[in-house]
C-alpha cells in the first residue's frame, strides 16, 4: 500500500488521531490555554460526569474529544443534554475527515497564495478590494502580472489616495505579517513613522511575496460597532453539484485599537443567525471571554439585526457559486458604501471559531454518520 493511502485509511486515519490526542495540546497554543483554563477551573462538573461526557463524545465521533476541553464543556454552566454535546464537531474529525473527504488538494494552490487567489476572483468576476500591485519573486508587478516600477506604482497611489493600503503576505493567516499603511497629511503613505518606499518593498519581498490592496470604507453599520478595524462576516458555504448553502456566519471585530480583526490578534467574534441575520447576544474571545457590549465602544450586541444581511447572504452565496471546484468555504466578507465584498476565501477555515460563537455545528454541517467518514467511503451526496 502506498505512504499516501495508508495515511488516509481507517488504520492510518485512527493512529494520526492518537498521535493528535499526544501532541495538539503541546504545539497548538489554544489547546495549551484550554487545558489550563481546565486545571485553573473552580467550577466544573464532577470527575464522574466529565469522564462519562468524554466517553460519549468519543464513542460517537471515534475520537479523543479534545474540543470538551477546547470549549469549557465541563463548566457546571455548561449544562447540555447528550444531543446538545454531541453537536460539538471535534477538530480532529473536521479538518482530517470531513474537510478532506469533500476536498481534495486538487485544487488548494488556487486559494493558498493570495495572489493568485486574486487573479481567480477576478476572472469570474467577484468584487474584491483594489490591488494595487504584488511583490512577486522579489519584483513588482501589475494585479494582472505584468512587471512595472515602483515609480508607477506611486503615480498609482497619488491618484488613488487611499486612506489605508494592505501589504499582505500571500501565505499569511491569522493577521500576522500584514503591515497597513496610511495615508498622511503630505499625500505619503506611512506606517508607524515608516514611509511606503521602494527600498521597503525591496527588503520585505526578498523573504516572501505579497499582496498590496487598497483599505475599504466600511458601511456605517457595521464601523460604529469598532471603526479601527475592517470587521468582516465570517461565513461557511457549502456547495454540493452547485446547490450552495450558507452553513453558519459569524462576524470578525477588533479590539484595543487594532486594524485587523483576527481572533488570533486580540480580535472576538460575534456569531449570527443565517435566517433572521440577527447578532447573538455576546460576542467572544478565541479563549471563551465573553462581551455583552464592545470592550471599547460600548455597542450592545443583544437584538441587533443586520439590515443588509440578505444581501450579504445571496453575495457570498453567489460567490461560492462561481468556485464550484470547492464544497466548503470559509468567507471574509467586508460590508462596504456599495454593499459586499470578498477580502478572501479559505478551505481549512476556524471551526472553532463558529463554535465558541454558535455552539456545536454537527446539525449544521449535516454530519449524521461520523462512521461513514472513518472508512473513507463516498458518501450519498445527491
Amino acid at each position: 500500500m502506498k505512504i499516501a493511502n495508508f495515511k488516509n485509511s481507517y488504520i492510518g486515519l485512527k493512529l494520526r488521531q492518537v498521535k493528535h490526542k499526544l501532541t495538539y495540546r503541546y504545539k497548538y497554543h489554544r489547546m495549551k490555554s484550554a487545558y489550563k483554563r481546565y486545571k485553573d477551573c473552580k467550577n466544573k462538573k464532577s470527575k464522574r460526569q466529565i469522564r462519562a461526557e468524554i466517553s460519549i463524545c468519543k464513542k460517537y465521533w471515534g475520537c479523543y474529544p479534545l474540543h470538551y476541553f477546547r470549549y469549557d464543556l465541563y463548566r457546571k454552566d455548561k449544562k447540555l443534554t447528550k444531543e446538545e454535546l454531541i453537536n460539538y464537531i471535534p477538530e480532529f474529525f473536521f479538518y482530517n475527515l470531513f474537510l478532506s473527504y469533500y476536498d481534495k488538494d486538487k485544487y488548494s494552490i488556487l486559494l493558498g497564495d493570495k495572489n493568485i487567489a486574486e487573479l481567480l476572483f477576478k476572472s469570474v468576476n467577484i468584487d474584491q478590494p483594489d490591488t494595487i500591485c504584488k511583490l512577486i519573486n522579489g519584483k513588482i508587478y501589475t494585479s494582472n502580472l505584468e512587471k512595472t516600477s515602483f515609480y508607477k506604482i506611486s503615480l498609482v497611489l497619488k491618484e488613488k489616495l487611499y486612506k489605508k493600503i494592505f501589504i499582505k503576505p500571500v501565505d499569511g493567516e491569522g493577521g500576522y505579517g500584514i503591515m497597513i499603511f496610511h495615508l498622511s497629511f503630505d499625500n505619503k503613505y506611512t506606517n508607524n513613522n515608516v514611509e511606503l518606499t521602494e527600498t521597503l518593498l525591496n527588503n520585505i519581498c526578498k523573504k516572501n511575496d505579497y499582496i498590496i490592496q487598497s483599505g475599504v470604507i466600511q458601511d456605517g453599520s457595521v464601523l460604529k460597532i469598532y471603526p479601527s478595524s475592517v470587521n468582516t462576516f465570517r461565513i461557511a458555504t457549502e456547495n454540493i453539484k452547485g446547490k450552495v448553502r450558507i452553513v453558519c456566519a459569524a462576524l470578525r471585530i477588533g479590539r484595543d485599537g487594532k486594524e485587523v480583526d483576527n481572533a488570533s490578534q486580540n480580535g472576538i467574534a460575534l456569531g449570527i443567525d443565517c435566517t433572521t441575520g440577527i447578532y447573538r447576544d455576546y460576542a467572544s474571545t478565541e479563549e471563551g471571554e465573553i462581551f455583552y457590549k464592545h470592550p471599547d465602544s460600548k455597542f450592545i450586541f443583544k437584538n441587533h439585526k443586520i439590515n443588509e444581511w440578505n444581501s450579504i447572504k445571496n453575495f457570498t452565496i453567489k460567490c461560492a457559486s462561481k468556485l464550484p471546484q470547492f464544497t466548503y468555504l470559509g468567507w471574509d466578507i467586508a460590508l462596504t458604501e456599495d454593499g459586499p465584498i470578498a477580502i478572501e476565501t479559505n478551505l481549512g477555515f476556524a471551526i472553532d471559531l463558529f463554535q465558541i460563537t454558535l455552539g456545536g455545528l454537527r446539525e449544521n454541517f449535516q454530519i449524521n454518520d461520523p462512521n461513514k467518514y472513518w472508512k473513507n467511503r463516498r458518501l450519498d451526496i445527491e
